[in-house]
């Protein structure tokens, strides 16, 4: 529920004053669960549903139905009419089109998006009182790729159906922008993840046809605590190349959920993951990896110098019992958290000395 002069959305349980007595104020949430159990088994007419449905729904998300500069019935485009404007005449102006309960809306949403283009709307909604398409008509795209979200007032949430609502319908973000603005987010976002999709895809597949050494290392040493000793590198690498499976049975990843925009701000300020150079600078003393890893072998424990870049030094131990003569130094150190692409950069760390005496200061 809003507050006209201060449209603001209120808590889910609000009193207004009438006639001196304290009433309960109903929430879109509460709106759809009554709506549920009373209209959608009655089969309303498209005028029943516009009048028992949606400008139930329109009044609970601010608009003044009375105000024809908010809500104007019938709306002139040309020689047709759409059934409600919202801010006709506006930059921020949304168009609605509604149809009766059942009615398939695939079959009307050119009509409604036509109407849009000749007036430059750029936020619409078409519905038959359950179920609500959310378009924007001026992105680029077929019909489909401009709807951007869809409420079922069935089958989702009732709190869900209202936050949907608050966000893309009510009075307050119609009016400053917000709904479009919000709206463009959630499709670029969508966009992204289905680059990332294909993108993830083609990573998957060079990483199967030609396993790297930290790939083969982590499957090594997970082979060695299950059964107490590291397998042979190349049945390792024979293993993921010819039974993971392939690029074309790889499943898809569903992109992440969208965030908001305050989550996005929040993203943007954090340490950029790739840093300079693709691998972390490693120094092994002695230098050849074998003799490291013979020597390693026998000591069981070694000790890593971490060198920052603002000159600043550490030193850590190193615990190597599970290293094996299969094992690969570099990969195993670098697929330690701390020394991951992204982590290392990050923490400003330059490079690191990795020796089997420990050293001074």
């Amino acid at each position: 529920m809003y507050n006209r002069r201060n449209p603001q959305r209120t808590p889910a349980l609000s009193s207004l004053l009438l006639n001196g007595y304290h009433v309960m104020a109903e929430t879109i949430a509460q709106a759809v669960e009554h709506i549920r159990n009373t209209v959608f088994g009655t089969n309303p007419d498209e005028s029943a549903t516009k009048q028992s449905v949606v400008l139930r729904l329109l009044n609970l998300c601010g608009w003044d139905l009375f105000d024809l500069s908010q809500v104007a019935p019938e709306y002139t485009v040309g020689n047709r009419r759409v059934d409600y404007a919202l801010m006709p005449g506006s930059t921020n102006a949304a168009f609605i089109e509604v149809k009766r309960l059942g009615e398939n809306l695939a079959n009307h949403q050119q009509q409604l998006l036509e109407y849009c283009f000749q007036e430059g709307v750029k936020l619409a909604a078409l519905t038959n009182g359950r179920t609500w398409h959310l378009y924007l008509p001026l992105q680029p795209g077929n019909w489909e790729e401009r709807r951007f979200l869809t409420i079922d007032l069935a089958s989702q949430e009732p709190a869900a159906v209202e936050e949907r609502f608050t966000e893309y319908l009510s009075q307050q973000n119609v009016g400053n922008g917000r709904a479009v603005s919000e709206a463009e987010a959630l499709v670029q976002s969508q966009r992204l993840g289905e680059i990332a999709n294909r993108a993830i895809v083609e990573a998957w597949k060079q990483i199967i046809e030609t396993p790297d050494e930290l790939l083969v290392e982590l499957v090594s040493e997970a082979t060695e605590r299950i059964c107490g000793f590291a397998p042979d590198s190349e049945l390792v690498r024979r293993f993921l190349s010819q039974r993971v499976p392939a690029v074309g049975d790889a499943p898809a990843v569903n992109p992440l959920p969208i965030s908001s925009p305050e989550r996005r701000r929040s993203s943007s300020q954090q340490p950029a993951v790739d840093g300079p150079g693709g691998t972390l600078p490693i120094t092994l003393d002695p230098p050849n990896s074998q003799d490291f890893l013979e020597a390693l072998l026998l000591a069981r424990e070694a000790w890593i110098e971490e060198f920052y870049a603002d000159g600043r030094k550490e030193v850590h131990r190193w615990d190597a019992p599970r290293m094996s003569r299969s094992s690969n130094v570099l990969g195993n150190l670098r697929s330690r958290p701390r020394y991951r692409q992204g982590n290392w950069q990050t923490m400003g760390i330059a490079s690191l000395r990795v020796s089997l005496t420990r050293p001074s200061g």
